[in-house]
């Protein structure tokens, strides 16, 4: 009989229940997100979801994680809230953990969010679509301006988008190549269908900054300097104000 006594840890199931819906849910939306896939993607983005007319909904996120992990949780800031993730990101700079390149995959991303349909799995029906801002959007925007192109959301008149996605290197490149010939929806009722895009109650995820302190904990994968021995990090002390860097360079993770 072996007599030898074994140390071992209790479960906590509750713990256990958390981390395991965490990492299965939608981290910022209560809905699956559609993203570009790798080649070529053949999308028609739909109208408005209300009168004032946008057809894009553009938020900041965070991300952080594993490279096969990924997570992400809307900046509080654009909410005139303090944000965890840019705190800690100002701490970890001071404690030069981070340097200002390392520093930069964690810093909020505008992301542009619209109804759309991939018309290669019309199945799905209408979906909220992700796409980056400066490679793809504002490409289409030029197209709608232009009169030779114009309205591509049009029920009738407007003409299906197809997005080229490469990735080479650390970061993906888009092409955007509108229809040459104007064709009406596969079906008008997917009209009846948008998501709106304002909705934080049902639609969005608004993670608060302790929820965001729970999340950076478990899952961010924190690039440190080889000279760091100790995983304490003393906290600096930190401005009133930490400014937010949104829109100074925007940075497509091709999430």
């Amino acid at each position: 009989m072996n007599s030898e006594i074994v140390n071992y840890y209790s479960p906590n199931f509750d713990l256990t229940e958390k981390e395991v819906a965490q990492r299965t849910a939608p981290s910022y939306c209560k809905v699956p997100i559609w993203t570009p896939k790798e080649g070529q993607n053949l999308i028609r983005i739909l109208p408005p979801w209300n009168e004032r007319g946008l057809v894009f909904k553009v938020l900041a996120l965070h991300w952080f994680g594993s490279k096969n992990n990924r997570v992400a949780t809307l900046c509080l800031r654009q909410f005139q809230k303090r944000c965890y993730i840019c705190e800690i990101i100002q701490k970890l700079l001071a404690a030069e953990v981070l340097t200002k390149e390392t520093a930069r995959v964690y810093y909020a991303v505008k992301r542009a969010f619209c109804n759309g349909l991939d018309l290669k799995e019309l199945d799905k029906g209408v979906q909220i679509m992700s796409l980056p801002i400066k490679k793809v959007v504002q490409s289409l925007i030029n197209y709608a301006k232009d009169p030779e192109y114009g309205d591509f959301t049009h029920p009738e008149n407007g003409y299906d988008i197809k997005i080229e996605k490469e990735t080479a290197g650390l970061y993906p490149d888009y092409n955007v190549i509108p229809a040459r010939k104007s064709s009406p929806l596969p079906d008008k009722r997917y009209l009846k269908e948008l998501y709106n895009l304002d909705d934080f109650e049902n639609i969005w995820i608004v993670h608060s900054y302790d929820e965001q302190k729970e999340l950076w904990n478990i899952y961010a994968d924190v690039i440190r300097t080889e000279e760091e021995e100790s995983d304490e990090i003393e906290e600096p002390k930190l401005p009133e104000d930490i400014p937010l860097e949104v829109g100074k360079k925007e940075i497509d993770l091709g999430v």
